[in-house]
C-alpha cells in the first residue's frame, strides 16, 4: 500500500465543455497534440515494419536454410543444425512477443492494467537492464479501455525516456487510485533536463505523454532540472459507463467512481 498525501484540484475531474476548447485547452493546441500522437503511431509502425522485415525476415530465411540443410544430412548428424534452428526459433518467439507488446498489450484487454504493467516492467528490465521499483494500490479494479491504455502508454513512454536520457540503473513507478482518479508517478534520479529548453525544443516525448493524459480528461506535470532527476505525475479520471435498463428510456450513461 502506498501512503501518499495528495491535494486534488478541480481539474482532477473532467471539465465541462467550453466553446472552442477541449478539457480546458484551445482547440488548436488539442489538434497539435492529436497530430503529435498520430506521428508517434506512424513512427512506431515504421520501426515495427523495419523489425519485421530486417530481423524477423532474415531470421526466417536463415531458419529455412538450416532446416533444408538438416533434411539433407544423415540422421546422426542433424543434432547441431537442429539445435541452432531451435535457438533461432526461441529468439524469434521473444521478438514477436516484444513487438506484440509494442503494438497493443493483449494482457491489458484480458487481465487488466496491473498484470499488463507487471509484464511491461519485466520486459523493459530484460531489454534495458534498468530495474523498475513498482508500488501500487487500488489497481485491481477494472478501468475503462481508454483509461487503461492511456495509463499504460504514459508509463511505457516515460520509462522509454528514462532508458534514452537518464543514465540510471533504476526507475520508480507509483500507481494508485481513489474513487475518482488514477494517479501515476514515474521517478528517476538521473541526468534531468531543463524544462524551459525542452518546451522550447517541442520535445516529442513529453508532448506525447502530455497528450495522452489530456485526451482522456486528465492532467500531467513534469518536474526536472539538470542533475536532479525527473518526476512525472499524471492524474487520469476514472470513467465508468453504467447502462441502466429502464422501460421506454434510452441508455443512461453517468460517471461513477469504483
Amino acid at each position: 500500500m502506498i501512503q501518499v498525501i495528495w491535494v486534488k484540484s478541480k481539474s482532477s475531474v473532467i471539465d465541462k465543455p467550453v466553446k472552442g476548447k477541449y478539457h480546458g485547452l484551445p482547440m488548436d493546441e488539442m489538434l497539435s497534440l492529436a497530430r503529435n500522437l498520430v506521428n508517434v503511431q506512424e513512427d512506431d509502425r515504421r520501426v515495427i515494419a523495419r523489425e519485421l522485415h530486417d530481423r524477423i525476415g532474415q531470421s526466417l530465411t536463415v531458419l529455412k536454410l538450416l532446416l533444408s540443410e538438416a533434411i539433407n544430412l544423415p540422421a546422426d548428424k542433424t543434432g547441431a543444425t537442429l539445435g541452432e534452428a531451435q535457438s533461432l526459433v526461441n529468439e524469434l518467439m521473444s521478438l514477436v512477443r516484444y513487438l506484440s507488446l509494442e503494438l497493443r498489450p493483449k494482457m491489458l484487454d484480458d487481465l487488466g492494467l496491473l498484470p499488463a504493467l507487471l509484464y511491461l516492467f519485466e520486459s523493459y528490465s530484460s531489454h534495458t537492464h534498468i530495474n523498475v521499483k513498482f508500488e501500487h494500490y487500488g489497481l485491481h479494479k477494472k478501468f475503462t479501455p481508454e483509461i487503461g491504455i492511456a495509463a499504460y502508454r504514459i508509463v511505457q513512454e516515460a520509462l522509454d525516456n528514462v532508458a534514452r536520457h537518464s543514465g540510471v540503473s533504476e526507475a520508480k513507478v507509483l500507481a494508485w487510485s481513489d474513487r475518482k482518479v488514477l494517479f501515476i508517478r514515474i521517478e528517476d534520479l538521473g541526468k534531468g533536463f531543463n524544462l524551459a529548453e525542452a518546451h522550447g525544443n517541442n520535445s516529442s516525448g513529453l508532448n506525447n505523454i502530455h497528450g495522452r493524459a489530456i485526451l482522456v480528461g486528465g492532467k500531467l506535470t513534469v518536474q526536472s532540472a539538470p542533475g536532479r532527476g525527473t518526476i512525472i505525475n499524471a492524474e487520469l479520471p476514472i470513467i465508468t459507463r453504467i447502462k441502466k435498463e429502464t422501460q421506454g428510456k434510452s441508455d443512461d450513461y453517468r460517471n461513477t467512481g469504483r
